[in-house]
Order: structure tokens, then sequence, then C-alpha cells
């Protein structure tokens, strides 16, 4: 599972903690040994980030007593981070690892509803998350998802191949194409060829010149339902990927269509989390 390095959680608080924090320290009670939980309120949660947030209280001197591992259910009214330490440091650290917490746990929350949903109808399903992240946010998102059960569709375009009209458009004829296309599979033996298609007329021609899984984009349920049985009938082989549109809303209904995965954008628009925080003297 994906982890935040030091600079990228030092980057958050120096978001919010430039120069220290003037209100406890001008009230005097920096010194003071105190005590931080975070706990859920009244729905349950799968917590994320986790790991990210007892590393965070450490860089700034605090202990910790207990934590949950991201990927954890954790029901409601629970505490599932504690740690201690001096007062002046919890404050500093409370708002950047109450923010993280909040956001990652309600994609990881979200993705793991998603998920039971789809694999509801269909045991075997995967299902996958988009390069559409808000910026500078993508390694906290994924493992956000990841903890849901979900997975990265594809973490950047280096680790991938994945053909769009707008990569067709540069070859004059479908005959070019077919030629390029048999050139990039000899030369990434190690990888799967996917091009995106509009249609079913579309999705029957990339799957006859060699690709090995076919990203069926926008198609309305019915005529992905048609697709699906046709292109099994013919390519029995082939990865059938379903994506445009797809949220908790509908996602049952896409898995029903018998397709292997689902990608979708809509994790990372989830609501973010509700997460308590108390912070006590000792």
């Amino acid at each position: 599972m994906i982890v935040l390095n030091n600079n990228e959680l030092e980057n958050l608080l120096a978001e919010d903690v430039p120069y220290g924090d003037l209100t406890t320290a001008s009230l005097g009670i920096s010194d003071q040994r105190a005590r931080i939980t975070f706990s859920t309120r009244e729905h349950p949660l799968v917590v994320s980030c986790t790991e990210e947030a007892v590393h965070l209280c450490r860089l700034y001197g605090l202990e910790i007593d207990s934590f949950v591992k991201s990927g954890t259910l954790v029901s409601p009214k629970s505490v599932f981070l504690e740690a201690h330490g001096e007062a002046g440091n919890i404050h500093c650290i409370w708002k950047s690892v109450q923010n993280l917490l909040d956001y990652a746990s309600g994609i990881s929350t979200y993705t793991r509803e998603a998920v039971l949903l789809a694999r509801a109808i269909n045991p075997d399903i995967v299902v996958a998350t988009t390069r559409k992240t808000t910026p500078f946010t993508k390694k906290i998102a994924i493992k956000a998802v990841e903890s849901g059960g979900g997975i990265a569709h594809r973490l950047g375009l280096s680790e991938s191949i994945l053909i769009f009209d707008y990569h067709r458009v540069f070859f004059p004829t479908e005959e070019a194409f077919a030629e390029a296309l048999n050139h990039t599979k000899k030369a990434n033996p190690e990888k799967k060829i996917i091009i995106e298609a509009d249609d079913i007329a579309e999705a029957l021609k990339f799957a006859s010149i060699g690709a090995d899984i076919l990203q069926l984009e926008k198609f309305p349920l019915t005529k992905l339902t048609d697709a699906v049985l046709i292109l099994r009938a013919n390519y029995p082989h082939i990865t059938l990927i379903a994506t445009g549109g797809i949220s908790i809303k509908n996602i049952a209904e896409y898995a029903n269509t018998g397709v292997d995965i689902i990608v979708t954008s809509s994790p990372y628009s989830a609501q973010p989390a509700d997460i308590k925080v108390k912070i006590e003297p000792l």
C-alpha cells in the first residue's frame, strides 16, 4: 500500500503551521501534558492514512497509545487513534491530521460501499479509479481507494498503455494504426494493450487487431450489455472495462452487464468523513 514520505508529510504540516502555533504559545500552555484522540461519530468508517497520521504525530514528539491500520472498518463512536505529548505539539498537528483522516477516510468508505455493491452482483469484479484526482492529492487518494478495496486504473502514463482516439487521429488509415499497434505489442511484450472504444463497431474492430483489454466508454447500459455478449462470444479471453458516469448510484447495474472491471472517478468527490477529535490535559 502507498505510504507518504517524510517530505510530503512535513509539507502538510508546513501549510498549517509555518511558524508555530501563536495561540497556544501565547496562552502559555505549550509545555503541559495532554492527550489527543480521534474517533468515529454516528456512522462506521473505513479509515485510511492512519499510518501517516501516526507519523505526523511522531514528527512532533508525540507518543502513540493506539491506532488501527488503514482499511479497517471502525464501528460508530469508536476511538481509532490516540496519542499523548506536549499540548503545544498536539495543537500543531491536530488539524493537519484531522484533515488528512477526514479526506482519506471519506474516499475509502465510499470506495468500500461501491465495491460491496458491485461484488454483490459479481464477486470477481474489480472497481478501479481514474487519474482524475484533485491536484497534489494523488498519493492520499490512491491509498484511500486501496483502503476501501479498490485499485488504481492507471497510476500514471509511465506504467500502462491505453490508446485513446486522440492517439489514433495521428494515423491516416486503419491499416497504419493496426501496424503501429502490432509494433507496440512487440516492443512491450510484458504489457497488456488497452484501447478505448465508443461503440460496439469500434470495440469489435479493436478486438480483431489485437487489443488485450477494451475500455467501453460511456456505453448506455442496454448497449453495454449487448456489447459484452457479442464480445464474449467472439473474443472470450478479452478483458472488458466499463467507464463513464459510474457511481454508487448505478454501479450495481453496470456490474450486472458482465464487464470485468468498472472504472470510476466518483470516490474522489466523496464527502469527507466527520471524525471527532478530543484534546484533554493529562
